[in-house]
């Protein structure tokens, strides 16, 4: 907290939530109790968009947030990638004391991303989208703004969110240690007070009257912990068209992987089906029907992972093949790759002509996901556990997805399929 309140430029990263909300309304209530001038001379509000938010959390923060900004002058910056590549820098969609709107979407967004690449976000290895698409723009600006200096940061990480706190903690100090100096210095004010979430969503209420929406992306596969289901499905029926463009992500990630469901070992699709939101799967099959449909190729090649005495004996990096372990998983090399594109029935009948030239049956299969993916395979892996094998196939799906390989893709390819 000392660290914060030395510096001359403070911010609040402000995720449009209830928990962030009721940090913002603390500080115009009280700048001082939290190390902010009284007259917000050295405090601003910083939100990075993702371009896929909710529309009530949006009405929300317009009505009830923004109008508060404004009587206090705060300055409230919202920014968010300007490309796919970090190099294309950070978009500055608004930067003012006197917001009136809140601008949900820049140049790049996570749904842009996600449906180039036919994925879904991971389940595992955290909140990189939010790394990504949150706190990449809001510190680069920061950073060039700063000139050299250190910049307050303030979280709104409630009571119940240790873990997070203690997590960015961790990862600011190895990025100061890299830049040789204190880059930010972070605060968690709410978990200082000890305000859950059931104290957050109080005080919100007690000061704006009302039940103020949740932020997430209706993409995020975190939502049950975002959110409880029964509030995320009922949510969904609310914005079928968002439910629907969802549906249509998963369908595509999971025709090129069956393992890419939305929830760690469920299906958007099953869930919305079970809630009986109609509405959201007639769009969605609507959107089938009427976008243009592609036969991509996908091969994949499994390496085997370095056996742990080898990382022990060798370090960070060994090439040597009997450091290998077949049973061990290693990397993974993807590429994918757009063979012809049409409506869905010139999709189908391409695939079912390709499958009848290469002498291979066309799977059909509901197993994975409810309404069925078409695919031809080439190879297939002998064993799922084993590594050092590949696997190659043809399926159709929505079209969109570009083509791409992993670096290095060609040159393990070759060497796994060399004696085949």
């Amino acid at each position: 907290m000392e660290s914060f309140r030395a510096t001359t430029r403070k911010s609040l990263n402000f995720g449009l939530g209830v928990d962030s909300t009721a940090l913002a309304l603390a500080i115009i209530n009280d700048p001082t109790a939290f190390g902010v001038a009284e007259n917000f001379s050295d405090f601003s509000i910083v939100t990075a968009m993702t371009g896929f938010e909710f529309p009530d959390t949006i009405a929300d923060v317009e009505n009830h947030v923004l109008p508060l900004l404004r009587e206090k002058g705060i300055r409230y910056t919202q920014v968010a990638r300007a490309g796919r590549k970090d190099s294309a820098g950070v978009a500055v969609l608004s930067d003012t004391t006197n917001p009136g709107q809140v601008f949900s979407q820049g140049p790049w967004t996570l749904m842009d991303e996600m449906e180039e690449n036919g994925t879904v976000p991971q389940y595992a290895g955290g909140h990189a989208c939010s790394q990504k698409h949150k706190a990449f723009p809001i510190e680069r600006l920061q950073l060039q703004q700063s000139g050299g200096q250190t910049v307050g940061k303030l979280f709104g990480y409630n009571a119940d969110e240790l873990k997070r706190a203690v997590k960015a903690n961790k990862f600011q100090a190895r990025r100061n240690k890299k830049a040789g100096h204190e880059t930010f210095a972070l605060d968690y004010p709410l978990l200082r007070l000890g305000w859950g979430r059931e104290d957050v969503q109080g005080y919100v209420r007690d000061r704006l009257g009302i039940d103020m929406s949740k932020s997430y992306c209706p993409v995020c596969p975190f939502s049950g912990v975002c959110s409880p289901q029964p509030d995320h499905l009922k949510r969904l029926r609310k914005y079928p068209d968002l439910a629907a463009r969802v549906l249509r992500l998963e369908y595509v990630a999971m025709a090129l992987n069956d393992n890419m469901s939305l929830y760690k070992e469920d299906t958007l699709f099953r869930r919305v089906t079970d809630d009986q939101n109609g509405e959201a799967l007639a769009q969605f099959n609507a959107r089938l029907d009427a976008e243009t449909w592609a036969v991509y190729r996908l091969r994949r090649a499994y390496t085997p992972g370095r056996r742990p005495e080898c990382k022990t004996a060798h370090g960070d990096r060994c090439a040597k093949p009997e450091c290998r372990d077949t049973s061990i998983k290693g990397t993974v090399y993807r590429s994918v790759e757009t063979v012809r594109s049409g409506s869905r029935t010139e999709a189908g009948a391409f695939l079912r002509n390709a499958a009848t030239a290469l002498g291979r049956p066309v799977e059909h299969s509901t197993k994975a996901h409810g309404i069925g993916i078409d695919r031809v395979h080439t190879r297939v892996r002998p064993d799922p556990k084993a590594y050092g094998s590949v696997e190659d196939f043809y399926v159709t799906a929505p079209a969109g997805v570009q083509d791409k390989a992993r670096d290095g893709f060609a040159d393990v390819w070759a060497a796994l399929t060399a004696d085949q």
